[in-house]
């Protein structure tokens, strides 16, 4: 149940974020090749943005059909502003790869297919198929295989020909993007990734992140999600995933301890108070004054 708590809660400060015009905008950018080289602000004129002045508005997320609800959430109609095409995105998350018990592919191409069929009856009737909008399914993996991370991966249909046809049509309709984060943090990261990577890395600081948004990339004040960031863990969550994979492969309470304190050490020194570091690592009731008595000794010792 707790568990299932803290997916909700990251879920939710994930929806947060990617909820801001500018911070969609930016992924959009690195996404959707006809925004490749667009200034942000134009792309954010084809957003839906509401009366605040930076938040999103997302369409209905729970499809119904004969064979039940399918709840999607981060459901944006962009609308391309140098065609006027309208397209369907959706951004989900993935936190950790290992803990999908299918193939996120498939998933991805379930929510797509839907997004397709509930088409019908709004952006197209009878037979009129050459309405139906394009849609992509975009995927911000937080910790994908290693040696998938600080790419791109975009799946789309293309022709298998066989003999000369006179006409080749485009089926562009479906659009699978994988943003596999998690690799080192520095000038050989493709352009394309660098202002998701920057948003979510947990190598920067909290300092060194809201400078580089704020001035690179023109996250107002008002837009920067600072505390759904905290929350999402963007210091944290490879820190604890490495807790237990490593922590627990130590099989010793002396080695999850020293653990937990390294972690709690790191982040504190990334800006977060003590009791944020704690409400992280969670020592247990027995360990929690251990654990806070060695982390008062190693910050004591570089203060």
């Amino acid at each position: 149940m707790a568990e299932d708590n803290n997916q909700n809660r990251y879920d939710q400060n994930f929806k947060s974020i990617i909820h801001r015009g500018t911070i969609l905008s930016w992924l959009l950018r690195g996404c959707i090749d006809e925004l490749k080289d667009k200034d942000v602000e134009e792309i954010k004129k084809g957003l839906d943005i509401g009366a605040d002045g930076f938040t999103v508005k997302g369409r209905e997320s729970e499809y119904v059909s004969s064979n039940g609800p399918v709840i999607m959430d981060n459901v944006f109609d962009v609308r391309l502003t140098d065609t006027g095409e309208t397209v369907s995105v959706i951004v989900d998350v993935e936190a950790q790869n290992e803990s999908a018990p299918y193939p996120l592919g498939k998933r991805a191409e379930y929510y797509i297919s839907r997004m397709v069929s509930d088409q019908k009856g709004r952006e197209f009737t009878g037979t009129d198929y050459g309405k139906i909008r394009r849609v992509f399914s975009i995927w911000v993996m937080m910790d994908p295989p290693r040696s998938c991370r600080n790419t791109i991966v975009k799946y789309s249909m293309t022709p298998s020909v066989i003999g000369h046809p006179s006409r080749i049509d485009a089926l562009d309709t479906f659009n699978i993007i994988f943003v596999n984060l998690g690799g080192e943090y520095g000038d050989s990261i493709p352009d394309e990734l660098r202002f998701v990577s920057t948003l979510f890395t947990n190598r920067l600081t909290e300092e060194e992140r809201t400078r580089i948004l704020v001035d690179k990339y023109k996250i107002t004040q008002n837009e920067y999600p600072k505390q759904e960031l905290r929350e999402v863990g963007v210091f944290a969550e490879d820190s604890k995933r490495r807790y237990t994979r490593e922590g627990r492969a130590e099989g010793e309470a002396a080695g999850i301890i020293k653990e937990k304190v390294n972690i709690a050490v790191s982040l504190i020194r990334k800006g977060y108070t003590l009791d944020e570091a704690l409400a992280i690592v969670e020592p247990s009731d027995d360990d929690r004054d251990t654990v806070i008595r060695m982390i008062n000794e190693r910050t004591s010792q570089n203060s």
